[in-house]
């Protein structure tokens, strides 16, 4: 084993990344231990979409019967106009997608996705009500999973995260036997989002500012959405500033700690399940990791803050051109993300 992983590896954060890392770090033979500052994992919150580059690791994992219990396998992600509904392009989701990038896209509430993940992990791993203290910092390596606000990341930048001007609002409604399709509705500085969960929909509805009002006059079934998401739970989106490195001595960071990104490509989790398998991988070459790593999310998060500007287009020329890249879009435009 390499010199800096003869002591076990510290990981703050019970997060996706976080416990994914705990799953590599413990396969490859290295002990770990995960620092979460909450008492126990959340048992409610809301929808998340995986896509297969999420879902190839996870299952090579040994998690896909879990993760198969537990969510919707969507056949189509449809993107709709925001007066009428309609149709602007369709992307195949289902057989199709699963075929070409081998592993298959789901849509699962994230609590259940954190209890696979911890459930997978032998007892005691996770240690709940423990905030990593950097001033008595583990002999071996720090993984700061622990997101936008990371402590870790703290000690690597004093940059602070910065509010990108919308906020997302979010709700689970009742719901079975929903079409398994992920729904997009684009329009005027707002847009809406929705999929089916196992028993339930989910929905985020994004705008600039307060939600009451401002989709009244879109199509009837965002409207319906609206009214009933009411009150919603309200996140407000922020980023960050590039660092310099991702990581310094003994210190690494990985998904939303090193790389926040707005979640209109739905990557924010999949970026940190690659950041964990990636870090595994490299093992005590944290510079190999970030060499590995650092192009690909830059480029991912890139194109996510590209949708704060597209998905809201008024309507217009600009609007149009959108809509036509949409329609002639398919599932090979999405090789550079999902393969």
């Amino acid at each position: 084993m390499s010199p800096l992983l003869t002591s076990p590896v510290a990981i703050a954060g019970g997060g996706i990344g976080g416990l994914t890392a705990a799953l590599g770090f413990l396969a490859a033979g290295v002990p770990c231990t995960v620092l979460e500052r909450r008492p126990s994992l959340p048992s409610g919150g809301f929808g998340i979409q995986l896509p297969p580059n999420a879902t190839r690791i996870l299952f090579s994992m040994g998690l896909g019967p879990a993760l198969d219990k537990a969510s919707v396998r969507p056949v189509a992600r449809e993107i709709r106009r925001w007066s009428d509904g309609a149709l602007l392009g369709r992307l195949p989701l289902g057989e199709e997608a699963e075929a070409r990038y081998g592993a298959p896209y789901l849509t699962l509430r994230r609590a259940d996705l954190l209890r696979i993940l911890l459930g997978a992990l032998p007892p005691g791993v996770v240690r709940f009500g423990s905030p990593v203290d950097l001033a008595l910092r583990p002999p071996g390596l720090l993984v700061g999973a622990d997101g936008l606000h990371s402590a870790v990341r703290a000690a690597l930048s004093a940059d602070e995260p910065r509010f990108i001007g919308y906020t997302a609002y979010r709700a689970l409604l009742p719901g079975d036997g929903l079409a398994p399709v992920v729904t997009v509705w684009l329009g005027p500085g707002r847009h809406v989002v929705t999929y089916p969960v196992p028993g339930a929909r989910n929905v985020v509805l994004v705008t600039a500012g307060p939600l009451e009002g401002v989709f009244d006059d879109w199509h009837d079934p965002v409207r319906s959405l609206a009214r009933a998401a009411a009150p919603a739970m309200q996140h407000a989106l922020f980023t960050r500033d590039r660092l310099p490195a991702w990581h310094r001595g003994r210190l690494v960071i990985l998904g939303d700690a090193a790389h926040p990104m707005p979640p209109f490509l739905a990557q924010g989790a999949a970026q940190a399940v690659e950041d964990a398998a990636a870090l595994v991988a490299a093992g005590p070459d944290l510079a190999a990791y970030e060499a590995a790593r650092r192009p690909r999310a830059e480029r991912v998060a890139a194109a996510s803050a590209v949708g704060a500007h597209d998905y809201h287009l008024p309507d217009g020329p600009a609007q149009r051109r959108r809509d036509e890249r949409i329609a002639a879009s398919g599932l090979p435009d999405q090789d550079w993300l999902f393969a």
